[in-house]
């Protein structure tokens, strides 16, 4: 069976569907056999990004679609959840996941909001070791990620050691359907190289 990769927030605005596109990507660049599933029903994010440019380098499915026979081919299937899942939902998808990945960003509300989903989810027992929260739109050079990272760590979570730092290229990639390595600007090579070394880290 594939490593199951669960995206998920509490808070809107981190990212989330950004980092559950963009590692997806760095996941199948490293030669894995890789699928997304978007299971926003009501926004459908992860969908409409495939679906606006000329085809991501990976699948893209609907709940529906995730059928044992596809599952088996892969070595990895990452779930982008829906924007502010209810609790009950949480509980279930972390009881089929291997790994689940908290996006946040390093204001003070983003941060309280994480370690109240991160309280939640250790309150389930297994989910403990599963759990890890990564940095995102973190402002370049600022010093900002390297404080909240630790601050987490203080407070007992698990946080990647890759900063995604917030560049322009998500943003336009986002509206070109396509991955931020494929904009042309001057900083898409180093969004690329935060989500590879990010991809390394949780799979």
């Amino acid at each position: 069976m594939p490593a199951v990769i669960v995206v998920t927030s509490e808070k809107g605005g981190v990212g989330k569907s950004t980092l559950a596109v963009h590692l997806t990507g760095a996941v199948a660049e490293r030669g894995l056999r890789v699928a997304l599933v978007d299971e926003d029903g009501r926004v459908g994010s992860s969908l409409g990004w495939a679906r606006r440019g000329p085809g991501l380098p990976f699948e893209v499915l609907e709940p529906e679609q995730v059928k044992p026979k596809v599952v088996r081919e892969l070595d990895a299937l990452i779930i982008d959840t829906e924007g502010r899942p209810k609790r009950r939902e949480l509980r279930e998808l972390s009881e089929r996941a291997d790994t689940i990945l908290i996006p946040t960003g390093v204001s003070a509300l983003e941060l309280e909001s994480t370690l109240s989903l991160a309280d939640f989810l250790n309150s389930e027992g297994g989910a403990r070791r599963k759990l890890k929260v990564v940095l995102t739109r973190v402002p370049p050079n600022s010093g900002a990620g390297e404080r909240a990272r630790e601050d987490l760590r203080e407070a007992g979570l698990t946080v990647c050691n890759t900063l995604v730092r917030q560049y322009a290229s998500y943003l336009r990639a986002a509206e070109l359907g396509v991955l931020c390595k494929s904009v042309p600007d001057e900083r898409s090579a180093q969004a690329w190289a935060d989500v590879l070394n990010l991809s390394r880290e949780v799979l």
